[in-house]
């Protein structure tokens, strides 16, 4: 199960919504329609303010152009949810409320938690146990779509693991989350208070004192924090205009420049494809990390989710192909 969506992380980078942002606007207009289904904007609004719900957002003004990719983002992925339901039922696929409870029950095992134990994780995560159900059932939807229509296995080889361990393993937590494997991004983001406290913060990694994940474990206040400031799948095209153009501007494993969003101070680095910003030359060596055998398992779920994503991505794109899909928003 995947790690904080992309959508999730630009939320938090984007805004906290205002209730009353589009007040003016008929709530019942139809923003999309799918196959000849209606999404309207009330549903559109309402998911969005679900989302923000589960978030810590820097708050932006309601007619801030960002606010616009934001629905555009959401309604995106609700024209998705919708594509993969209809083709759930027209192959009468279905996963059932006892399927859903023993894959908890299995769950909670192999974390050795009860319920109440169990709750609590997820909320640390930022979920409810009704959210959490929901994303099992969709999990469930896809891995049988994909077996029904695409008919190929995805397989994770030993040497690929192997690999994946030598490139990463000094950035391999042994904490496992409940929620699956965090698969690491290319973007860092450390978000401070003020000017002066990013160029100091800037200046400490520059000079070697400290990595840009250290930094950002002990001074951003910003999405990421507790992953070094790793934004997961986030890409510098997902980004506002000012922070792309000042991650575009630094070599990869350089620092930005600051560059303010909505009166916080920003630093971004490009992290290398080996998904590891490299660390400053007087910087002290990064730990060993955790034994290949005991990450093993990690890196194969982290691996296996890559291929997966990527082969119902090309399946999603083809069943949007065929659609008749009319966008209003």
């Amino acid at each position: 199960m995947p790690r904080l969506s992309k959508l999730s992380v630009m939320l938090v980078l984007l805004l906290a919504l205002a209730a009353t942002a589009h007040a003016a606007e008929l709530v019942d207009r139809v923003v999309a329609v799918v196959n000849g289904k209606l999404i309207t904007l009330f549903d559109l609004d309402t998911r969005v303010a679900e989302l923000v719900q589960r978030t810590q957002g820097v708050a932006i003004k309601p007619d801030d152009p960002m606010y616009a990719d934001l629905r555009k983002q959401v309604l995106d992925s609700m024209i998705t949810d919708m594509l993969i339901e209809s083709e759930a039922a027209r192959l009468k696929i279905n996963v059932s409320e006892t399927e859903l409870d023993n894959q908890l029950e299995e769950l909670r095992k192999k974390n050795n938690m009860n319920q109440q134990q169990f709750v609590a994780e997820l909320a640390k995560e930022g979920m409810t146990l009704a959210d959490f159900r929901k994303r099992m059932r969709q999990d469930n939807m896809k891995k049988r779509l994909l077996g029904y229509m695409v008919h190929r296995k995805v397989l994770v080889t030993d040497d690929e693991i192997r690999d994946y361990y030598e490139k990463n393993k000094s950035n391999l937590s042994s904490t496992k989350s409940i929620l699956g494997p965090k698969v690491s991004g290319n973007i860092g983001f450390i978000m401070v208070s003020n000017v002066k406290q990013a160029e100091e913060v800037r200046a400490k990694i520059d000079s070697g004192s400290i990595t840009f994940a250290d930094a950002a474990k002990k001074y951003s206040i910003g999405p990421g924090k507790d992953q070094g400031g790793d934004l997961g799948d986030v890409q510098a095209k997902d980004l506002a205009a000012p922070l792309r153009s000042a991650l575009q501007a630094v070599p990869a494993g350089k620092v930005s420049a600051p560059v303010m969003l909505d009166g916080k101070a920003v630093l971004l680095t490009l992290r290398t494809p080996s998904g590891q910003a490299p660390a400053p030359k007087a910087a002290p060596a990064d730990p060993a990390g955790p034994s290949y055998e005991s990450a093993k398992e990690q890196i194969q779920e982290t691996l296996y989710k890559q291929k997966f994503d990527k082969l119902f991505q090309e399946y999603i794109d083809n069943l949007r192909s065929k659609a008749v899909v009319e966008v209003k928003l």
